[in-house]
């Protein structure tokens, strides 16, 4: 069983009327715009709705071409309970302009529902490679075609990337509004409350072994408020993008970034390659080299250890299992067929290794 996509929304040619009205009033010495839409025709991410194209138009007599992407919150039933499209894009303007990490340039940020039904963000269109969530890296395409060493490479330069992001100063960025004070104080107290209210608002049917972990989470809850720093959120293969030599070229969804320890960021990007292997009944890809080689490496670079790592992966493992019993109610309320993803919403991948973690049964 694999997770789906939510259903894209937006009706494709009214999208494309809309977005060229929009990018006149942006670029006003441009004329003859034209959008062509290349993508998120169908489905778009488990969240936000991605939409991607391309724009002609002549400026004084000169021919232009720019691809764009567009991120907007989502329509009707979604994962999250809402979408703060304004806080993505001044992450991703602050982590381009203040850091070593790879973002795409963000042009323009657009909060009025009108143009598209909901707020959204512009940023530039990048060319490059991302590793497959549906069906996953795992099972074919490019990242199996690769070579070990290619692997190993693209691995690494993600394990190096998660380091440029712990750095990362969130605070002399100006970026205060990380600071959830509505959830308690800064760290653990914030981190758990967030989550737990998460949690209940996302599941609609018991999860007894989320909640068995939950209870495990709060007994074994480590004193690490001194190490919070910044956190992606979503750090994983599938929202980086790779050049031809398999380095990272950008990295993408920035929507669950936030303050924590950095640690979360290296329990969850492992946790997802676990997911695309042992939770689908297959062994890690060669070249990708073992978590015990990924966390020495995230230590040398950030400069120190990861020393709550099991504590952050049941973390990981029980944020997860809340977004996926939203994924699938988003999926059945736009229509998708609940006798076939019913089962899904407390009985998936993440539910199972999160079992398997304890030694328990999914449903118990």
């Amino acid at each position: 069983m694999r997770a789906v996509a939510i259903i894209q929304q937006r009706d494709p040619e009214t999208t494309k009327a809309a977005l060229a009205a929009w990018l006149g009033g942006k670029l006003p010495a441009a004329t003859g715009i034209e959008i062509e839409v290349a993508g998120a025709s169908e489905v778009s991410g488990f969240s936000s709705d991605t939409i991607i194209f391309d724009a002609t138009w002549n400026e004084s007599g000169t021919p232009r071409r720019q691809g764009y992407v567009v991120r907007a919150a989502p329509i009707g039933e979604a994962v999250f309970e809402k979408y703060e499209i304004g806080l993505q894009y001044r992450i991703m303007r602050a982590v381009r302009d203040r850091s070593a990490v790879k973002v795409p340039e963000v042009f323009w940020l657009e909060d009025d529902d009108a143009v598209l039904g909901a707020p959204f963000f512009a940023m530039e269109r990048l060319d490059g490679r991302i590793p497959a969530d549906n069906p996953p890296y795992t099972l074919g395409g490019w990242v199996t075609d690769a070579t070990p060493a290619q692997r190993r490479t693209m691995w690494l330069s993600g394990i190096d990337t998660l380091a440029e992001i712990a750095a990362f100063d969130w605070r002399a960025a100006g970026l205060h509004e990380l600071d959830r004070t509505d959830y308690g104080r800064l760290g653990q107290e914030q981190l758990v409350r967030w989550q737990r209210e998460y949690y209940e608002w996302a599941r609609r049917k018991p999860m007894p072994v989320v909640d068995h972990a939950w209870e495990w989470l709060a007994a074994n809850r480590p004193d690490d408020d001194h190490l919070v720093g910044f956190c992606w959120g979503d750090a994983r293969l599938g929202n980086l993008m790779f050049d031809e030599h398999f380095e990272v070229r950008a990295v993408f969804d920035w929507e669950m970034a936030r303050a924590g320890n950095p640690e979360f960021d290296l329990a969850w990007f492992l946790f997802f390659d676990r997911h695309f292997t042992e939770g689908i009944g297959i062994p890690k890809l060669d070249g990708i080299p073992s978590d015990e080689e990924s966390i020495a490496r995230w230590e040398a670079r950030v400069g120190r250890r990861a020393e709550h790592l099991e504590y952050y992966t049941v973390f990981t493992m029980v944020w997860f299992a809340g977004i996926m019993a939203r994924v699938i109610q988003s999926n059945i309320a736009h229509g998708a067929p609940a006798a076939e993803l019913g089962s899904m919403e407390t009985n998936n991948l993440v539910t199972q290794l999160l079992a398997k973690h304890f030694g328990i049964s999914p449903q118990d």
